[in-house]
Formats: structure tokens, C-alpha cells, sequence
């Protein structure tokens, strides 16, 4: 018997997912899936919150001055995850790269209602009109050598809906993490989107931001991955390094940080691997031009309306100063929304794939809420009610 109870625990240890669950991996299991032509990380538990610089596990030395991990609060992957499965996204995902993927350089998109809305209006406490939000799909171009899709918030209430994801997570903890240990002044979200990922024949190493004074991040979160699956990230600093992201931590990366998604092929049994991307500016006027001119997601759009919409933004969700945060989030600032061209028309909102159309109807497409629905200035779990 206790044989067998040897053999079940071993079984156990190697099918264990390591982006799920309450504990990491098993370090054995995980040392597995490592492979000898890449450097590796310190990677001990981290406290919710608790923002340290990366460091190569041979000699402790820092990786580079803006790659961070930082301790994740225990309900923010479960909140993240069950708030895309209620909504349909998690199947989305899930399934498109198998059944309806797009090809390089392709576009889609998918009109969603909130499952918290839903919620309160199945319970009776909520009479209001049911919100439609508009999500975007798009798969890189052929140098990122994987069938790779990015999954972004494409309007302004599916963005402030991903805002209240954050809030009920727990991410507020790791902003003021984020936020001490960088140095910064404010910090607020920039976008909230998912990359999911079946095959990857070579990762494309790039940076996210640069010349931004680091002020500007993407946070990615480890939200699913298959049984038995490798390291998912590599992260460049004097040599490549790979990690797990696993489920204690989460990986900031920010100004000259190279990175890139790490080889993988889950084909096998329809394995993906998904991942939550997240990006946070600290915005100010000297890199207000760089922040607006970010073509990652659709959401917002590029050129003077951006900088307008993200100088609204500025110190939202934290300051060194206290009294911001996503929980008691009273929204940005006034915002004046109207159409550059006449004749516009609903209808024809999603059918350019690039979002041309929109941008130019950015009223009529509801890419921004009138402020007369928006109400700046009133917390937001007040104005939808969670």
C-alpha cells in the first residue's frame, strides 16, 4: 500500500500544471522541462505584492533593471480566469487556434455582455439595460514563427470592465508593490488582453517599451498551460534565460526589457497556453508621445486622441501620495468623444478588421463612452454596480 501511495504521489507530481493551483510545481518535475542552453532564475515564493528584481540563479547577479517578479494575491488568477470562462472568452481561446485560426496579420473581433452584470441581474438586484463590449482578436505577423493570437479589450467599457477583473483579484497589492520598488509617482492600467499560444517554433525576442524614463510595463501572468508543459518565458538580460511563471509570482517587464515567448509545441493533445498581459504607465508629459503611439492592442487608439484619452488616465489606480486605487476607482477624467467624419454608421463598427472605420466613428462605435454614461469623478462599482 504505501507503495502504491509512492506511485500515486509521483504520477501526481509530474501531470501537475504549472500555472495552476495553489503551489508551485515540483521543483524536480519543473528542473525536468529545463534545458541547459539557457541561463535560469532565482525563483523562491514571494509574498503577495512583494516586487523583486529578477536574478540568475548561478550568481545572484540582477538580470536587468526593469525585469521584475512580483508576488501575485491567492484570488487573482482564479478571479481573471473564472471572469473569461463566464464570459465565453476562456473556450475562445481555448479553441480558435485549432478550429478557426486567423492567418498573420488578421483581425476579428467578438461583441460580449458581463457576467457580473448578468449576475446581479439574475439575482434582482439590477434593472439596468444589459451592456454589450467589444473584444478584438489578432494573430502577429510571421516573424513571431508561432500560431500565437492576441485577445485585447477594444472599446472603453470592455476596458473598464477588465479594471473591475483587477479590483475584485486583489491587484492593488501588486501596483503599490510595483509602484515602491520602481520608484514611480502614480501608476494606472493601460490595457488588460490575453496572448494564448499552441506552437511556438522560435521566440521572438523584443522589448515592450523603451525610452519611456521606466515608467511603462507589461505584467504577464501565467493563466493557463498544459500538463507537463516547459518554461514559458525568456527573459534577456547578459545571456536567455527561461521561467515558469507558475502561480505565485507574475513578470513585470518594462523599459529595454527583452523577452519573448518560449519554444513549445502542445499540439499533440490541443494544449494552449494562455497568458494574462497587462500594461501600467506611470504617464507623464515627457513620455506622454510614446505611451499614446503603442500599436500592441487596438484599444485605445493611436495619435492625438490616445495621448488625450491616456493623459485622462494619469495616477488613477496608485500613487506615492495614497488615495488611488482599483477598488475605490472614480474613474478618469472628463473626456470629450465625437465622430471625424459624417454618415457613420453602427453597423459597419467591426467589419474593418484595422479598425479604421471605428477610429474615425469613435462615437458612433462607442470606442469611448459619452461622459453623460461614463459619470468621472464617482466610483465605478457604483456606477456598475460591482
Amino acid at each position: 500500500q504505501q507503495q502504491q501511495q509512492q506511485q500515486q504521489q509521483q504520477q501526481n507530481a509530474a501531470s501537475q500544471t504549472c500555472s495552476e493551483g495553489e503551489g508551485q510545481c515540483d521543483a524536480a518535475t519543473k528542473n525536468d522541462k529545463y534545458s541547459s542552453d539557457f541561463g535560469h532564475f532565482l525563483t523562491h515564493d514571494l509574498k503577495p505584492g512583494q516586487a523583486e528584481l529578477m536574478r540568475w540563479e548561478d550568481d545572484g547577479s540582477i538580470v536587468q533593471d526593469y525585469a521584475v517578479r512580483v508576488g501575485l494575491p491567492p484570488n487573482l488568477v482564479p478571479t481573471i480566469k473564472a471572469y473569461v470562462k463566464d464570459m465565453g472568452l476562456l473556450d475562445i481561446m481555448t479553441n480558435m487556434l485549432y478550429d478557426d485560426p486567423l492567418s498573420p496579420g488578421e483581425a476579428k473581433w467578438f461583441s460580449f455582455q458581463s457576467p457580473y452584470q448578468k449576475e446581479m441581474i439574475a439575482g434582482g438586484s439590477s434593472t439596468d439595460p444589459i451592456r454589450n463590449f467589444t473584444w478584438n482578436v489578432e494573430r502577429p505577423d510571421k516573424k513571431w514563427k508561432s500560431d500565437m493570437h492576441w485577445f485585447n479589450t477594444a472599446d472603453e467599457l470592455s476596458h473598464e470592465e477588465g479594471l473591475r477583473v483587477l479590483a475584485k483579484g486583489g491587484f492593488d497589492q501588486v501596483l503599490q508593490g510595483i509602484g515602491e520598488k520602481m520608484g514611480l509617482d502614480t501608476l494606472n492600467v493601460d490595457s488588460f488582453g490575453f496572448v494564448a499560444v499552441s506552437n511556438c517554433d522560435r521566440g521572438f525576442i523584443h522589448t515592450d517599451w523603451e525610452d519611456v524614463d521606466g515608467r511603462a510595463f507589461n505584467f504577464l501572468i501565467g493563466i493557463d498551460s498544459p500538463d507537463d508543459a516547459g518554461p514559458e518565458l525568456i527573459v534577456e538580460g547578459d545571456r536567455k534565460g527561461e521561467i515558469y511563471y507558475g502561480s505565485n509570482a507574475g513578470i513585470l517587464v518594462g523599459d529595454g526589457t527583452r523577452h519573448g515567448t518560449r519554444e513549445c509545441d502542445h499540439r499533440a493533445y490541443r494544449g494552449v497556453r494562455i497568458t494574462c498581459s497587462i500594461y501600467l504607465s506611470d504617464v507623464t508629459s515627457d513620455n506622454l508621445e510614446i505611451l499614446a503611439g503603442d500599436t500592441t492592442s487596438i484599444f485605445p487608439p493611436t495619435g492625438k486622441t490616445a495621448a488625450d484619452w491616456v493623459w485622462t488616465q494619469r495616477g488613477r489606480h496608485w500613487s506615492k501620495e495614497g488615495g488611488h486605487s482599483l477598488v475605490g476607482d472614480v474613474g478618469r477624467k472628463p473626456y470629450n468623444v465625437e465622430d471625424f467624419m459624417e454618415g457613420c454608421k453602427q453597423q459597419l463598427c467591426i467589419r474593418d478588421s484595422e479598425g479604421g472605420y471605428r477610429n474615425k466613428c469613435m462615437k458612433t462605435c462607442k470606442v469611448f463612452m459619452d461622459d453623460e454614461d461614463y459619470k468621472p469623478g464617482k466610483e465605478r462599482r457604483e456606477v456598475y454596480g460591482y
